[in-house]
């Protein structure tokens, strides 16, 4: 599934950053310009979504990469109906930050 990048952008980024899901390899991937700068792994049933581990390009880090990949991966599970579970630290430490994004969200201890 690919998302509209007008919708997923984060202040401060000047060129737009496209998601997509890559079931296959079990990630959502961020694009900009046609290359992948931030991946988030994950592990997915039916009813569930593992959110594994973030990663982003040394070369774009701080340029929010990683906040959109979780933004969206969180409205995408919560449009599916499946439960959160996340296990990945920046995740967790994002989810801090931004706790109304915590909704319907499980966090491993």
């Amino acid at each position: 599934m690919s998302i509209d990048p007008d919708d997923h952008r984060h202040d401060g980024i000047d060129e737009q950053i496209a998601v997509r899901d890559n079931p296959a390899a079990g990630r959502y991937e961020a694009v900009r310009r046609g290359t992948v700068v931030g991946t988030l792994i994950y592990e997915r049933t039916r009813r569930r979504i593992e959110l594994i581990h973030t990663v982003t390009d040394p070369a774009h880090r701080g340029e929010g990469v990683a906040s959109v990949l979780v933004r969206t991966t969180l409205a995408e599970a919560r449009a599916a109906g499946q439960q959160i579970l996340v296990i990945c630290p920046f995740i967790e430490s994002w989810l801090r930050r931004h706790p109304e994004q915590r909704e319907g969200v499980v966090v491993e201890d």
